[in-house]
């Protein structure tokens, strides 16, 4: 079922468009990897000119200045090796380098991969804390703290007269990706943020870049539902496929095994499904040692470059037995599918509030809500078909969580419709047909050697 056609292939591009009572003349966008114009697990220019802000800043004629990133980006980004029989992909071996670190200001474009709720408002050298936190971006996209000493505070010294906030993805995400095993919470490190502190962060944002004088305007955007995210619901059911198949051949496996607190738990699969529908999802990342399960020879060990822990025997078949069980962190079982989701639906409650504290200078744009409507069916926009399937879905980009060039295009379009209706704009949406749709492709071909989704290299977890 496709829903939501939309048909704007007369669309050109705006002149001189009527933003209302919003001012675009210092415009910036605040958030996470999402913002910046994160794709394919990396960042890099002919992407980040793609970003949503940028997009939106095009349509309304103003400047915006990224940190830009030459190819192969930072990380290398990910690249098809080959699309049958099987999707193969993995890391370009390159490593771009930033190109216009020497701007003599902020950049418009303030939003910080891997970034959590706490980073916007957080003082901390940026130096430092791209050491401490492993993470080159602190000091790529802020670089100095003469501009100011945090993200907020960079975003005010550049006098913004338009906001977008796009923030708190990672503080559920880091939890849902890691299958569980680490989150942002200061009690554990082991959950999502706890809502206390969100919402007490969130406040001192939401009090920080409000404009008394009623000039500035804001629209923030919610968190998505990660369950509706191809990172999560594209392996299980190939995986459960396989299984499935094993046991019919070979009685004795009592299907798959996985870890969870270093326990080992029984799914007792009755069908592939079991792998998907709200049971147990499999991360993409996993998808790489699919190929493994069964084996007795500990690979996925070797191939990681860790010693089994204590208790593993891995004479026993991985995944298929007790004492060699699939690894916790490519699972996001169903007590942790709760998690995410309670947090999910906490955190989006504390930022609409915060809009409807606000309602004279703030508008929600609902991401969640349109998020969930491309996961249940699809929407047909522009002559395209989004869906949430990888790959041929056409909304998200190789790493399953950050969307394609149209994926960022249709959410500028998201951002423009809430900017029109609330502040009295016109300003026109951008005809997504127009942007490119490829994916990158490796100039080399890899030969494959076992049945898996993604080439047999680790991937980090995936932030935003």
């Amino acid at each position: 079922m496709i829903i939501g056609c939309e048909d704007r292939s007369d669309l050109t591009a705006p002149q001189a468009p009527n933003t209302g009572e919003a001012d675009f003349t210092k415009f910036v966008s605040i958030g996470n990897s999402l913002t910046a114009g994160y794709q394919n697990a990396s960042l890099y220019e002919s992407t980040q000119i793609y970003s949503f802000g940028k997009l939106i800043a095009d349509q309304v004629g103003t400047d915006f200045v990224q940190p830009l990133i030459s190819e192969p980006g930072i990380p290398g980004k990910l690249e098809i090796v080959s699309l049958s029989p099987d999707i193969v992909f993995t890391p370009n071996s390159g490593f771009g380098e930033p190109t216009n670190l020497g701007y003599a200001a902020p950049y418009n474009n303030l939003g910080v991969p891997g970034a959590i709720l706490f980073d916007l408002i957080d003082e901390t050298d940026f130096q430092q804390k791209t050491i401490a936190r492993g993470n080159p971006f602190f000091s790529l996209v802020l670089r100095n703290q003469e501009m100011g000493k945090s993200i907020i505070e960079q975003a005010l010294n550049l006098q913004a007269t338009f906001i977008t906030l796009w923030i708190g993805n990672n503080d559920v995400l880091g939890y849902a990706t890691s299958g569980g095993t680490s989150g942002t919470d200061a009690a554990t490190g082991k959950l999502p943020t706890d809502v206390p502190t969100f919402t007490s962060l969130y406040n001192m944002v939401g009090n920080a870049l409000t404009d008394t004088t009623g000039h500035r305007k804001i629209a923030a955007a919610n968190i998505p539902d990660v369950q509706n995210i191809p990172y999560f619901t594209t392996v299980g059911p190939q995986m459960g496929a396989g299984i499935e198949a094993a046991i019919s051949q070979n009685p004795a496996i009592m299907g798959l095994f996985y870890q969870k607190n270093g326990e080992t738990v029984a799914t007792g699969l009755a069908s592939p499904d079991d792998l998907y529908i709200g049971n147990l999802l499999i991360t993409l990342t996993g998808g790489a040692y699919a190929g493994l399960l069964g084996d007795t020879e500990g690979k996925y060990y070797a191939s990681i470059g860790e010693t089994p822990p204590p208790g593993i025997d891995t004479n026993q078949p991985f995944g298929f037995h007790p004492q060699n069980p699939w690894p916790d962190r490519f699972v996001l079982d169903a007590d942790e599918i709760v998690i995410t989701k309670d947090a999910t639906t906490a955190f989006n409650g504390v930022i609409k509030s915060t809009v409807d504290a606000n309602s004279d200078t703030w508008v929600l744009v609902d991401v969640n809500k349109f998020f969930a409507g491309v996961a249940d069916g699809g929407m047909m926009i522009d002559g395209i078909n989004f869906s949430t399937s990888f790959i041929l879905g056409n909304t998200f980009s190789l790493d399953g969580v950050h969307p394609t060039t149209r994926g960022y295009a249709v959410i500028a379009n998201e951002f423009i419709k809430k900017i029109n209706s609330k502040f009295g704009a016109s300003i026109s949406q951008i005809n997504v047909s127009t942007l490119p749709a490829s994916v990158p492709l490796a100039k080399t071909s890899i030969s494959k050697e076992s049945n898996y989704i993604l080439k047999n290299t680790p991937l980090k977890n995936i932030s935003m």
